[in-house]
């Protein structure tokens, strides 16, 4: 089963209606569940539900045999320690989805560093291609340097206060 998420957070019809074309060509053939959030376009080729609670969303993650998604370092984490394939699909400012285009340098770089595969609506059939033979690299977190930059900021702002 596919789980498409936009998260919780803000509308991403745009995300949905690739998806629901793509089920409604065969192109995706696996079932398909989706958490749609709060936009206006509601899918007719699988189904959805507007939101789900974190223990279910958590679960439809692990269960799933690839997370269709939004470029959110959520998701991007959960599937990441879930080991479960992700295509991202990245919110854009100039659609009105986004303040910015950071979520187009998320997944550019998560899928420089092997964790997923980033899609656009002339890519996915490429991708869903892709994501078959795609295991996720997994992710070292480097809290020792974290924790380092932290602490140098930090200390910058003991002796300049006025950066603070």
């Amino acid at each position: 089963m596919i789980f498409v998420t936009s998260g919780s957070m803000l509308p991403f019809d745009r995300l949905f209606k690739i998806v629901d074309s793509a089920v409604e060509s065969g192109l995706i053939k696996d079932q398909v569940f989706g958490q749609i959030g709060e936009g206006s376009y509601e899918p007719r080729h699988f189904d959805y539900t507007r939101f789900l609670d974190k223990t279910e969303f958590d679960q439809r993650v692990k269960s799933a045999s690839l997370v269709i998604g939004h470029a959110g370092i959520g998701v991007i984490i959960q599937a990441l320690d879930s080991k479960t394939p992700l295509l991202v699909l990245a919110r854009r400012s100039e659609f009105g989805e986004h303040v910015n285009d950071h979520q187009v340098a998320t997944a550019n770089k998560f899928e420089e560093l092997g964790h997923i595969l980033s899609f656009d609506e002339d890519s996915l059939a490429t991708k869903l291609r892709q994501v078959a033979s795609f295991t996720p690299v997994p992710r070292t977190p480097n809290v020792k340097g974290v924790g380092e930059a932290v602490s140098d900021f930090l200390q910058t702002l003991v002796h300049d206060p006025s950066r603070a």
